[in-house]
């Protein structure tokens, strides 16, 4: 039986797209992704990474009790797959329409042996996610829900490379199911910082950061985000 990574959007030829992590030469094709589709699901068998080119993508858990933790959202130039054994440990969604260049774990592990630098590409990759899970957890233990907020928001414009006006292509809930509180309490800490004038509310799914200094401040208050 086929796993949903084999049975994903159709197979594009490469276009001429930056391929910061150097993995272009070992698959030549690139694989469309629609919006809300799945990348891959928990407890199928881990044969690929995916190197993001376009779009934004999560990765979460649903626990036996219906609960949903999102452990990461990935943008372009990001790896996903990578801290997984043999077995994906978690789903994987688009957020939005995207593409991904599938890289094959056998093939990876042939070219590190004859090709130091992607060796060295690796490592900063896995260094960048056990960053991202450090954040995540100070983010969870140690920082109030508006201190959260603001951290998220802060690090999507730094992830993004926006200027100060932030299209979220994620939920409400899935900000919420991210930063580890209710859907509420998100929108609270949001009318909260508008109230405040550090941020405008343009539509639901977009943000205008009024004054940045402030809202760093505030993401910064207990414990930083890398």
């Amino acid at each position: 039986m086929r796993t949903v990574a084999e049975k994903s959007a159709d197979i594009l030829p490469v276009p001429q797209f930056v391929d910061p992590v150097g993995f272009a030469s070992l698959d030549q094709t690139i694989r469309a992704i629609r919006a809300q589709e799945a990348l891959f699901f928990e407890g199928d068998p881990s044969t690929n990474l995916y190197e993001v080119v376009e779009g934004i993508f999560r990765s979460s858990r649903i626990y036996s009790d219906g609960r949903r933790q999102i452990v990461t959202f990935a943008f372009p130039g990001d790896l996903v797959g990578f801290a997984h054994g043999e077995y994906y440990r978690f789903d994987c969604y688009a957020l939005t329409a995207g593409k991904v260049r599938p890289i094959p774990r056998h093939a990876l592990l042939t070219a590190v042996k004859s090709r130091p630098a992607l060796a060295e590409k690796l490592l900063a990759a896995a260094a960048d996610q056990i960053s991202s899970m450090h954040d995540l957890s100070m983010i969870l233990c140690r920082k109030s829900a508006l201190e959260r907020v603001a951290s998220f928001l802060c690090a999507f414009r730094d992830k993004t490379g926006a200027a100060d006006c932030l299209r979220l292509p994620m939920t409400r809930s899935e900000i919420a199911d991210y930063l580890g509180l209710t859907i509420e309490t998100v929108s609270r800490n949001i009318t909260k910082l508008r109230q405040r004038r550090i941020i405008e509310l343009l539509e639901p799914s977009s943000i205008r950061i009024l004054d940045l200094d402030r809202l760093r401040r505030i993401a910064q208050e207990d414990a930083s985000i890398h």
